[in-house]
C-alpha cells in the first residue's frame, strides 16, 4: 500500500542541513512536505565546485545566485552569473555550473522534488550550518553516477572547466 501525503502549507524556522561534496545544502522546503511537487533549498559551495553536464528528464530546475560568482553552461551557451542572476534549466535541456568565485551561495528550486534524494543519500547530516571540513563529505562519482540514473539523470560529458 502507498501513502500520498497531501501537501500542507509550511513553515520553516530552521532548515535541514546537509554535507554534501564539499558543499552546505540546507532544504528549506523539503520535497516530502509539499506532496514531491517541489523542494527549496539553499545550496553553499566552495570554488571549483559544480556537477557534470547533465540532462534531467524528469524535473525544472531553477537556480537564484544569492552570493559569489557561479558560470553556467545550459544547451551549449556559458555564461558568468552573479548576485541576483535566475537561471531556467527545463528538463530534457543539457545544463551544468560551476562555482568561480571562493565560494557562492544560490537558492535553488527542482520540481518535482524528489531529486533532493540525491543530496540526502550521498551528503551527510551537517554537524553545523556552515561549510564542512575537508573530507568531511567525500564525493563518491560512480555511487553519484548510479544515484542520477536511477532518478532519471543521464551525464552528458564532464564538469565544466575554468
Amino acid at each position: 500500500m502507498t501513502t500520498t501525503l497531501t501537501p500542507q502549507p509550511y513553515v520553516l524556522h530552521q532548515s535541514d542541513p546537509v554535507w554534501y561534496a564539499d558543499g552546505l545544502f540546507e532544504f528549506l522546503i523539503p520535497s516530502e512536505l509539499t506532496g514531491g511537487a517541489m523542494s527549496v533549498f539553499r545550496a553553499t559551495c566552495p570554488a571549483g565546485f559544480g556537477p557534470p553536464r547533465h540532462v534531467h528528464t524528469r524535473e525544472d530546475e531553477v537556480f537564484l545566485v544569492l552570493e559569489g560568482d557561479v558560470a553556467f553552461e545550459v544547451a551549449g551557451r556559458r555564461q558568468l552569473a552573479g548576485p541576483g542572476t535566475s537561471v531556467w534549466m527545463p528538463r530534457g535541456v543539457p545544463h551544468a555550473f560551476r562555482i568561480e568565485s571562493e565560494n557562492a551561495t544560490m537558492l535553488g528550486v527542482i520540481s518535482p522534488g524528489h531529486f533532493e534524494g540525491l543530496f540526502r543519500a550521498l551528503g551527510v547530516p551537517a554537524l553545523e550550518r556552515a561549510m564542512p571540513p575537508a573530507g568531511a563529505a567525500p564525493l563518491d562519482l560512480t555511487a553519484v553516477m548510479a544515484e542520477q540514473r536511477a532518478r532519471g539523470t543521464d551525464v552528458v560529458g564532464p564538469p565544466l572547466e575554468d
